[in-house]
């Protein structure tokens, strides 16, 4: 494990972070967020002792850092940090044997077990098939496999990770993550991670470090600090993007043009997409009627949408389809997204409807057949043009009815 007491980090006699407490498992996945500039990286060399505490005390297994040597620190604790040095003409095998020198003689010569740990680290980060070629010829995502390897042939308690998936394609951001979190709880490594990609790190870690004005604060999970907004309070967020708790991600809220408003017959997760493509394009929309607790129903919320909404688990009422319908004649068109039809939101398809025969132009996307319908398309690729094209027709028909 690795612990702090009191810890201040710092560089050039100034101060960035102080008064750190904390105290990481074996076996855990800790992620390090918060802005740039906030003093990560300065905390994550600290607790490394690659940097020196300008004050408190730093314990790696029970034992304070500072009474340790080099070699002895290096035994316990593995980094992987930004400016890592690559040499390009040395192997994958070379590169990860060079974690074995707190081990080796004077010579650096390996033995049969340092052989066995580089094959062990090789084969945990899925890159024996790797152990031949030279660091140059390897992409990104296998050089930082590589390098994670490096660490754990060192056989440490505790591994330290500056922003390991920074600039790596999403599939190689996940699968890197999910390696590591299997190789802590495997090997009973205490694992701390700085991450930029506040999403992944909400979804992947066992607990938070917020590094934010000089102060750390420690959640004990991810969800307690995303329950209490802290994403949009720590970024910033203002009325251009919000942050949801239950889809945990960020949503965008694009500038709104001068067009029209559009109404969306959805549920069950199939206007979500719809209401994104809206707000991108720069129509508003009113949406309905939505189940509270629904994915459209927060998707739709965090977008600005105006919601028609009914109690979770309940049938929609009359009242609400009433809501929805007027709401829905003060829109240029509607969309009808070919939601799942049951019990509970049957009213849904009978809106869609009822929208259509009064003549306000309706959209199908999805196999759904609703009577009255304007036009259908199949994909969303074809929805964006054919919403222009709808609104462009009433705005020449009607332009005094288009709500703007």
């Amino acid at each position: 494990m690795i612990e702090a007491v009191n810890l201040s980090a710092g560089y050039g006699g100034r101060s960035v972070v102080a008064g750190v407490n904390l105290s990481v498992r074996g076996g855990e996945l800790v992620a390090v967020i918060g802005p740039n500039a906030a003093g990560k990286t300065t905390l994550l060399k600290t607790l490394a002792h690659l940097m020196k505490p300008m004050g408190g005390v730093v314990y790696v297994d029970g034992t304070a850092a500072s009474r340790m040597s080099v070699r002895e620190i290096a035994r316990l604790v593995g980094a992987v940090l930004t400016e890592q040095l690559r040499p390009t003409q040395l192997t994958v095998f070379e590169v990860v044997s060079l974690g074995r020198y707190p081990y080796t003689n004077s010579l650096h010569t390996l033995t049969d077990r340092d052989r066995r740990e580089v094959w062990r680290a090789l084969a945990e980060t899925g890159i024996t098939h790797l152990a031949d070629r030279r660091l140059g010829e390897l992409s990104d995502g296998q050089r930082q496999k590589v390098m994670i390897a490096r660490a754990l042939a060192q056989e440490p308690k505790a591994l330290i990770l500056d922003e390991p998936v920074t600039y790596l394609d999403p599939k190689a951001r996940v699968e890197i993550l999910l390696t590591i979190k299997r190789i802590a709880r495997e090997r009973g490594i205490a694992v701390i991670a700085s991450l930029h990609e506040v999403e992944l790190a909400l979804r992947m870690a066992d607990r938070l470090l917020v590094v934010s004005g000089g102060r750390v604060l420690v959640y004990d999970s991810p969800e307690e600090f995303a329950a209490l907004g802290g994403p949009a309070y720590l970024y910033g967020l203002d009325g251009g993007s919000t942050f949801s708790p239950e889809l945990m991600s960020v949503e965008f809220r694009p500038g709104l043009e001068n067009k029209p408003r559009l109404f969306v017959v959805a549920g069950g997760g199939t206007g979500s997409l719809v209401y994104r493509m809206l707000a991108r394009l720069g129509y508003q929309f009113s949406t309905g009627v939505l189940h509270r607790g629904d994915i459209d129903y927060c998707v739709a919320s965090l977008l600005g949408g105006v919601v028609i909404a009914e109690q979770a688990f309940q049938p929609i009422s009359p009242e609400n389809v009433h809501r929805a319908l007027e709401e829905a004649r003060d829109c240029a068109a509607a969309i009808y997204t070919s939601p799942p039809i049951g019990p509970l939101n049957s009213e849904n398809q009978i809106l869609a409807e009822t929208i259509a025969l009064q003549g306000i132009p309706l959209i199908v996307l999805g196999p759904a057949e609703v009577r009255g319908s304007a036009i259908r398309v199949e994909r969303l690729a074809e929805l964006s043009k054919t919403i222009d094209t709808v609104v462009e027709n009433v705005r020449a028909v009607e332009p005094a009815t288009v709500r703007r």
